[in-house]
């Protein structure tokens, strides 16, 4: 099985939140809160709101037609 990507950062944020607990940077129930709310709660990147299937598809066609 290969990791994608996407497996990678999320393993990375689980382990840099892990890290952080036992260096005692955050409590017990900051990672709690943290892991209860992952992605929400992710500092570790960035994201971003992507527009609706129906308004992609729209403006693919639109540029299609404008080709």
């Amino acid at each position: 099985m290969e990791l994608t990507d996407e497996d990678n950062r999320m393993l990375f944020a689980w382990l840099e939140q892990a890290k952080k607990l036992e260096a005692g940077e955050i409590t017990r129930e900051q990672y709690d809160q943290w892991r209860y709310r992952y992605p929400e709660f992710d500092t570790t990147q960035r994201w971003a709101k992507v527009p609706s299937q129906e308004l992609s598809d729209y403006l693919t066609d639109t540029l299609k037609e404008k080709e």
